[in-house]
């Protein structure tokens, strides 16, 4: 963004990235650890398709998930909180596996929050890393939870493309910006929005009712 901005909010980071420009952003710690975790403990047969399972209608007795497998950065920085499941009863490792990922999700719309409150309407979404190619379908349920499209970038080292186009603002201001490979973009489904909605109010009050510290409550 132009210059930083003129208050930052708590659940954010804020980098100088040169005179004129500063780096707004937040933090998870535990997506692809996430993953990793479940796909292990659960031991959910390689058979079973994942992407499938987070394609499919959500179902209202999934369990809610705080996924801080270790510690929350963005937004809350509670180094010490912990995953918690909550709702489990006849759950299946699907449903579980579901939960978590709906978890991360609404982590991410947390951040989101915090960014348009600074920065305004979000021009474009742009989702990479391993995970994103390991599982799609994680951004399927990312667009629902934001309610808008989520464009997944599927080129390697795409984090240093940032750094390459800040330097050539420098070392090439006229010249044409090569556009990043990117594959499939996922659409919000509209009809999820209540469930998505009521999920992340869910979200919130479980939060506040056993990580949020005495003086936010």
């Amino acid at each position: 963004m132009t210059g930083v901005p003129k208050k930052l909010p708590a659940g954010l980071w804020c980098y100088r990235v040169d005179a004129s420009r500063s780096l707004l952003g937040g933090a998870l710690n535990d997506v692809g650890r996430a993953i990793s975790w479940l796909t292990a403990i659960l031991q959910i047969s390689p058979e079973f398709d994942l992407n499938e399972s987070l394609l499919a209608r959500p179902e209202p007795d999934t369990p809610l998930v705080l996924p801080f497998f270790s510690g929350e950065r963005s937004t809350g920085w509670a180094a010490d909180a912990r995953t918690i499941f909550s709702g489990v009863s006849a759950t299946t490792a699907a449903m579980l596996f579901r939960g978590t990922v709906e978890g991360v999700a609404v982590s991410y719309a947390r951040i989101a929050e915090q960014l348009h409150d600074v920065a305004g309407e979000t021009r474009q979404i742009l989702a990479s890393g391993r995970i994103t190619q390991d599982l799609p379908a994680l951004l399927q349920v990312l667009a629902d939870v934001l309610q808008t499209q989520v464009i997944p970038v599927i080129m390697k080292r795409v984090t240093l493309r940032g750094t390459a186009l800040v330097s050539v603002d420098v070392l090439a201001p006229n010249v044409d910006r090569a556009e990043p490979v990117v594959g499939e973009t996922r659409w919000p489904i509209r009809d999820r929005a209540s469930y998505d909605a009521a999920r992340s109010r869910h979200f919130q009050d479980l939060y506040d009712a056993v990580l949020a510290t005495p003086t936010d409550r």
